[in-house]
């Protein structure tokens, strides 16, 4: 068996709040849970096999931690592809199943097989996740976005530069990808209806994530800046009712 080093993309996602999860919910409930985010990954494994390698993918406790074998001069390719899929998992992840996902994305050195996953690019991906995410969204590592020729965004997808000295996305650049291309036609035609009413579902989501978790700050203030992201981008297309 090959046991070196490759350079391969990688992505380190935790489900927030899975500790709160687990003690308050049953376990066949969690087990679904799990069950469904295992589907979504599966089929974003799928979608990613078009870069024209396999993406290795592997799940422990409330971590996901998913790669894929990736030459320096196809970095850029590759990420396109591989924060589209996240993107969509992230999208319908929480609107399926009311579940958060964060994480880091990192290029690097990384050993990623059944019998294990290490090496730096998923220390730098872990570091990511677990010191700077902070609430529901993925951050790219200087080792990703130095590949990147538009700082603007991906082939096809947005990405978010937060102002806090990171870029990434989060559950809610599809939406706003969509619907900037919609603001042309004055947000009137069937996709525009379907991604505002993706917007407000998951605003919904979201004010019920902050009821529950109402007197825990270590989550509530995570929900907290995803609902302000969201209110954002209602302001953003006129979905805020202007007081009389």
């Amino acid at each position: 068996m090959n046991q070196n080093y490759q350079n391969r993309l990688c992505l380190f996602l935790d489900i927030l709040g899975f500790s709160a999860l687990v003690k308050d919910e049953e376990c066949s409930l969690v087990h679904q849970i799990i069950l469904k985010i295992k589907r979504e990954l599966k089929s974003s494994k799928d979608y990613m096999e078009k870069i024209g390698s396999n993406p290795i993918a592997t799940t422990f406790s409330d971590c996901i931690v998913l790669s894929i074998e990736v030459k320096n001069s196809d970095v850029e390719q590759a990420s396109n592809i591989l924060v589209s899929a996240t993107v969509k998992m992230l999208q319908d992840i929480y609107l399926n199943q009311a579940v958060a996902l964060r994480g880091g994305m990192a290029y690097g050195k990384l050993y990623h097989k059944a019998d294990g996953v290490f090496g730096p690019a998923m220390i730098k991906a872990y570091e990511l996740e677990s010191q700077f995410a902070d609430w529901p969204r993925v951050i790219f590592d200087r080792s990703v976005i130095e590949y990147f020729s538009d700082k603007n965004g991906l082939q096809s997808i947005g990405f978010t530069n937060y102002g806090d000295g990171f870029w990434g996305v989060d559950c809610l650049n599809r939406i706003e990808d969509v619907l900037n291309l919609e603001r042309l036609y004055l947000l009137e035609r069937e996709p525009a209806k379907e991604y505002l009413g993706k917007l407000h579902n998951m605003v919904d989501i979201t004010q019920i994530k902050l009821k529950q978790h109402y007197g825990n700050p270590k989550v509530y203030s995570k929900y907290l800046k995803l609902n302000v992201r969201m209110q954002s981008l209602l302001k953003k297309y006129d979905q805020i009712p202007v007081p009389i």
